[in-house]
């Protein structure tokens, strides 16, 4: 299984304990936990709701996605972390 690296914690882990949130190469388009037909730049996150804040208040996301990211994106990242 892949490493990648949590942009709110800076652990590496395995992506399938990560959130995945992808700009989609064709389209622009930020998706969350694509499936693997999609292909494009990615940044990840643990489930973890000190990790998501860490990385939403310090730009991490928009940074390694080079895009701006919606209210409406971050708070579908941010209810994933609440179960």
């Amino acid at each position: 299984m892949p490493l990648r690296k949590c942009m709110g914690c800076n652990e590496y882990k395995e992506t399938s304990h990560l959130i995945r949130i992808m700009k989609d190469h064709k389209t622009k388009k930020i998706i969350i936990n694509p499936d693997s037909s999609h292909f494009g730049r990615s940044s990840y996150l643990c489930y973890n709701k000190n990790c998501v804040e860490n990385a939403i208040k310090r730009k991490r996301i928009q940074k390694t996605l080079k895009s701006e990211i919606s209210t409406e994106t971050i708070e579908q990242i941010k209810k994933l972390t609440e179960n």
